[in-house]
């Protein structure tokens, strides 16, 4: 019986610290906290234990582009009066 109590005391003790740091880590004082800071560090450092690489993010290169357009191309003139070449497709 006694260690059914101070399993469930053990287990309520843990509970209570989870939500007490899940509650904590939303705030901003987490954010900016060093302890945040360090433990990601180290997780960088021992993930490739695990095979856990750190990659820097892809960044490609800004392109500026236009949405697609189904309408017929404008009729151009040549200067000479000839018609413009049909149109492939």
């Amino acid at each position: 019986m006694i260690v059914e109590i101070v399993l469930v005391a053990i287990l309520a003790v843990l509970t209570l610290a989870f939500l007490a740091f899940y509650f904590y880590s939303r705030t901003p004082e987490w954010g900016d906290s060093e302890v945040r800071k360090s433990v990601l560090r180290m997780l960088v450092v021992i993930g490739p234990l695990w095979g856990m690489r750190y990659q820097e993010p892809h960044h490609e290169i800004p392109a500026v582009t236009t949405p697609a357009d189904d309408r017929e191309p404008l009729p151009f003139r040549t200067g000479d009066g000839s018609e413009p070449p049909p149109r492939i497709g």
